[in-house]
């Protein structure tokens, strides 16, 4: 009966929509790449800078979908949205209400690529009317993106569940679209599906992406243009949505048509079901040449003017505890790490962790990190001992701990009570592990299944009303969060050092893709773990990798024996290296090749530079600077060395000056440049 009924609506469908295409500029326009037809009404909207066109559309059969373009070139093809429910028929559709508006606005970061930011975009609300619920599609176009989420809610203004049986969002590739993807692959396979950040991002044309379930960010360059999009999501966190991946149907299957999919290692059941009124998450696409694309805070951006968490209770709350809900104790700093070299035996080493105390305090770096076995044989005394030690050095320290396993698989009584415990202890934050369930005895959830994404939540609010950053490890991309929770300073969800045979490509395509859309904690050492990296490119990336807290995971001796004259002298370089920045410049780089790009603080600047296999010859002019003149330092590897660099005073550098560098394989460089007094 239903089919029949929407039969029948859907025929007259054209005399229900009388609303015509509309712009956000209130003025009627269309895609120049959508074909006239009286069938379809058309809602474009457009980027402030005119450059960007994302045009929604709805066939008189019921059929939504949407297209991008970029100056008039197809960045994204006809491409369905919508979400199939239990409870309603999505799918039988009328135009209720259209809303357009300009959001434009700024805000300051506590750690991000740049200190200051700034927005604009314009909107397009489309609300339509199905049965019992109201469907809401927003769409936004920037001068660097667009970016559209969903909403469901009861005509009644009632609240409920629904049942989802599919989010029907789809990205249909332009064809021969080149395409920097990351494939789904669990870390312990034999174990489990767990989920996994840490592959390469591997190069291939978006017709051969068929049986690939693929994590998100993906990059990709549109054929024969210099036009790139990433598509990722953001607002995860507090959506009640799960995590997702892309994957192509079986009926789309090589055709570089994308859809959004449950990712996989989720063990919650039933986990579609969802609690209504819904937002979902930001379906984005950073947009426009690379250098757009690096420099782009978009996942960040479509928060707006987001405020910080603040507990349901705050208004009962004393003018002290209030102030804690401003985050100015949200510090960001280097941070000390030694389990790279001496794994989990070294952890309740205490006289080991003071020397990492010490290298801290002789370096000017913020913290120091006790990682995984920190606590076996734990000897309160002792511990209390060294946090005496740490305090009086003013090194604050951060105690790694497992998301799962150390509390529970998820009880929130043993999580406050271990979090008070450390409170007590004087911790300042947690390095908190194996979200995917990995190290877990039958979780009762992982990877990021709805209700792994709202234990997230929890550990950031329990950690935020203690005062305490977080570093999360073993866990998903970021999505947004840190403009909600300032105190989630770092993040893995990247191959590492810790994989110790890391080679330059995954590092150079992980700065393109995973490095955009937020912190990305590398771990970079000084004398590299392998023959895949050279020192110069280990400095590199320490300046490349935003993070809020950088973990420094050589030998402590390694970064206090390079002072004084010698070429090798890098002591200054690790002295100095930012976990702050002002701002963030791309320079130039191609995918799979090599990435350029540079760094201010203060007064300061960074430039640096990966390379992959090929030796490569980089040039770039220094017109970022602005006006005065620079001088500091550049390092280089030595030649036919990937251990030793070659340190060479620069004088007299400005904005005119132009910049010749040679970069070995897999090797890298790093000016240092201090504005002249």
């Amino acid at each position: 009966m239903k089919k029949f009924i929407k039969n029948i609506c859907a025929a007259a469908l054209s005399g229900v929509f009388v609303l015509g295409a509309v712009g956000c500029d209130g003025g009627s326009q269309s895609g120049s790449h959508l074909p006239a037809d009286p069938d379809v009404t058309t809602w474009s909207t457009v980027s402030p800078d005119g450059s960007i066109t994302a045009a929604m559309s709805l066939e008189s059969t019921g059929g939504l979908f949407y297209t991008v373009t970029k100056d008039d070139t197809p960045v994204v093809e006809k491409s369905a949205l919508g979400f199939t429910i239990r409870e309603d028929d999505l799918n039988f559709l009328t135009v209720d209400d259209v809303q357009t508006e300009r959001i434009t606005g700024s805000y300051d970061n506590i750690s991000g690529k740049s200190a200051h930011v700034e927005y604009d975009c314009n909107q397009t609300k489309v609300t339509f009317k199905g049965w019992d619920f109201y469907f809401d599609v927003t769409m936004r176009a920037y001068d660097d993106g667009y970016a559209f989420r969903y909403g469901i809610r009861a005509i009644n203004g009632g609240s409920g569940t629904i049942t989802v049986e599919s989010e029907d969002t789809e990205f249909a590739l332009p064809q021969d679209s080149v395409v920097w993807a990351q494939p789904h692959q669990s870390p312990a396979p034999n174990r489990g599906d767990f989920v996994t950040y840490e592959e390469s991002y591997r190069r291939r044309v978006s017709n051969s992406l068929d049986d690939l379930v693929i994590t998100m960010p993906m990059l990709y360059q549109v054929d024969g243009t210099e036009i790139y999009s990433m598509i990722t999501e953001s607002g995860l966190i507090g959506s009640g949505f799960y995590g997702s991946h892309l994957s192509e149907s079986q009926e789309n299957s090589g055709t570089g048509i994308l859809q959004t999919v449950h990712a996989p290692g989720g063990r919650a059941d039933p986990d579609n079901v969802i609690a209504y009124p819904f937002e979902s998450p930001w379906r984005l696409g950073i947009t426009g040449t690379l250098k757009t694309v690096q420099e782009s805070e978009l996942v960040e951006k479509v928060y707006d003017e987001a405020e910080y968490w603040k507990p349901d209770n705050y208004d009962e709350l004393s003018p002290e505890e209030q102030e804690i809900y401003n985050y100015d104790w949200v510090e960001s700093g280097v941070v000390a790490w030694n389990w790279l070299m001496y794994k989990n035996a070294g952890q309740n080493d205490w006289a080991l962790q003071r020397q990492y105390v010490d290298l801290a305090y002789e370096m000017g770096w913020k913290y120091t990190i006790l990682d995984g076995g920190w606590n076996a044989n734990f000897n309160e005394g002792q511990f209390l001992d060294f946090m005496d030690y740490a305090n009086e050095r003013g090194i604050k320290v951060i105690v790694w701990c497992d998301a799962l396993a150390d509390f529970g698989n998820g009880n929130i009584k043993i999580l406050t009570s271990k979090l008070d415990t450390w409170e007590s202890y004087g911790i300042a934050g947690i390095k908190i592990d194996f979200f995917d369930g990995l190290q877990a005895t039958n979780p009762s959830h992982q990877g990021e299944d709805k209700e792994t994404i709202e234990w997230y939540e929890t550990i950031y609010q329990e950690t935020a009303k203690r005062k305490m950053i977080v570093n999360c490890h073993g866990c998903n991309k970021p999505t947004g969060e840190r403009r909600v929770y300032p105190n989630v300073i770092s993040r893995e969800a990247i191959r590492g050092n810790e994989n110790i045979s890391v080679d330059s490509t995954i590092t150079v395509n992980g700065l393109f893709v995973r490095a955009v859309v937020g912190p990305t904690d590398f771990t970079p050492v000084v004398t590299p773990l392998s023959n895949g990296l050279t020192m110069g490119h280990q400095m590199a990336l320490a300046i490349l990798y935003e993070c809020g807290a950088p973990s420094m995971a050589d030998f402590a001796e390694t970064y206090t024996d390079m002072s004084g004259g010698s070429e090798l002298a890098v002591t200054d370089f690790y002295e100095a290296i930012p976990s702050l920045r002002d701002e963030t410049v791309f320079l130039c780089g191609q995918l799979d090749r090599y990435y350029v790009a540079a760094v201010r603080v203060g007064n300061e600047w960074f430039i640096a530079g990966a390379n992959t296999i090929l030796e490569t010859d980089v040039t770039f002019d220094f017109s970022f600077l602005g006006d005065g003149t620079y001088s500091g330092y550049l390092y280089t590897d030595r030649e036919r060395r990937n251990d030793e660099i070659v340190k060479t005073a620069v004088n007299d550098i400005t904005k005119e000056s132009r910049a010749e560098v040679t970069i070995p394989e897999n090797g890298g460089f790093v000016y240092h440049l201090i504005k002249d007094r």
